[in-house]
């Protein structure tokens, strides 16, 4: 499964770039989907490009800009997100009532900065402007001397100024000297579609989540049973706890701490996301899902039986996580570096250090069907050969009965 996702430079003065505008894509063709809403484009965006990977690897250091329709801004579903990297771009076919004003003071309360996009310069956006970061404005759309006026009136609100549908150098030096101080359009860069290797999601296992966390009261049990099933739920949950508690120092030792930690609200705005990423995804997991599930219930089979020398929750995640670098062909180390999850479980992935390190390489010598040496790891744990192979057949059992219920 691939992600997509354009981004457009955002320059200053000197041409220097200082920003990105990250736009929704669902292919190569580099245009917005017309059968997508501004909502499920966002959602999308959002779930794809910041709970798929650390969104420096997109942007570096620069900010991101995001376009956000009315109906997110006032459902507040953005506390996750980087507030030192992000833009929110208010749509501009937004309604500036009292709702909206609200939202915009809670999160410029919170530090994001915030930008009106395609600014119609109608009145009733000036109650906004004490709370407004950024206005940008489309060459294309007024005349140049109508914003040069507006430009004027408004200079009291120290609002930095972005020229949008710059084409031409001379686009460029009159908007230059208007007072603008960001620019973006053809001139500069046409946008550039990134493509990145993503986990698939199982439909089925997300909507029997999304049944859960809506109910009154929460089953927890039931919550981590079903995120045990996913191994891309079971990443982009994490991922979630470390961007809403801005990079946490708490580690998770469990899918049922993780769901505890966030509570009811950030679980269902959780839930939300990645809702929108599910629909239409209709691919069978890999072989990959497959031993990664077999791997993570075998390593809880070993700790369970250890009991007490390590956590059998953290031995699932060992388990668990083993093949992320196959499968999204990324760096171990850069994916385990946003996720708050214990140090022993790191150590054993990434260093083959520890005794979950142990599990890891008992469940590895028997996919190599190695039995020599999968009879001294037995013998090391005081197991016959005969019960490791009944606890491989078990977790094999276990992980083709979870992948039978994807769609």
């Amino acid at each position: 499964m691939y992600t997509f996702v354009a981004k457009q430079p955002i320059l200053d003065n000197d041409k220097n770039t200082v920003a990105y505008e990250l736009l929704f894509r669902n292919g190569l063709t580099n245009a917005f989907p017309a059968n997508f809403s501004a909502e499920t484009a966002t959602k999308r965006l959002l779930a794809e490009q910041f709970l798929n990977q650390p969104i420096k690897n997109l942007v570096d250091d620069k900010l991101s800009f995001i376009n956000f329709p009315y109906s997110l801004l006032v459902q507040n579903l953005i506390d996750f997100l980087p507030v030192e990297q992000v833009v929110i771009e208010i749509l501009e076919d937004s309604t500036p009532d009292e709702t909206l004003l609200e939202s915009v003071k809670q999160l410029k309360n919170k530090g994001f900065k915030l930008a009106l996009d395609d600014f119609s310069m109608d009145s009733g956006w000036n109650k906004f402007l004490p709370f407004i970061d950024i206005i940008k404005f489309d060459f294309k759309a007024y005349p140049l001397e109508e914003i040069k006026k507006y430009i004027y009136r408004t200079k009291l609100f120290n609002i930095k100024l972005l020229a949008e549908k710059i084409e031409t150098i001379e686009d460029f030096e009159f908007a230059r000297n208007l007072g603008f101080q960001l620019y973006q359009g053809y001139f500069f860069s046409k946008p550039v579609i990134v493509q990145n290797k993503a986990l698939n999601q199982n439909q089925l296992t997300v909507m029997q989540l999304m049944k859960e966390v809506t109910r009154e009261e929460l089953d927890y049990d039931k919550i981590e049973l079903l995120l045990k099933r996913d191994l891309s739920l079971a990443y982009k949950l994490l991922r979630y706890v470390n961007n809403v508690c801005y990079g946490t120092t708490n580690q998770i030792t469990s899918f049922r701490h993780a769901t505890v930690y966030l509570g009811k609200a950030e679980l269902r705005r959780f839930m939300t996301l990645i809702s929108a990423t599910s629909l239409g995804t209709n691919e069978s997991p890999s072989e990959l899902y497959q031993v990664s599930l077999t791997r993570a219930y075998f390593c809880e089979l070993l700790s369970k039986h250890r009991k007490g020398h390590t956590d059998s929750q953290e031995a699932f995640l060992t388990g668990l996580f083993s093949l992320l670098e196959t499968i999204m062909s990324r760096p171990i180390t850069e994916i385990m570096d946003n996720m708050p999850i214990p140090t022993k479980v790191k150590e054993a992935i990434i260093e083959d250090r520890g005794e979950l390190a142990f599990y890891l390489n008992f469940v590895k010598d028997y996919e190599r069907v190695d039995f020599e040496r999968v009879k001294l790891r037995a013998e090391k744990m005081g197991i016959s050969e005969q019960t490791a192979i009944d606890m491989y057949h078990k977790a094999t059992e276990w992980a083709t009965l979870i992948l039978k219920k994807t769609p």
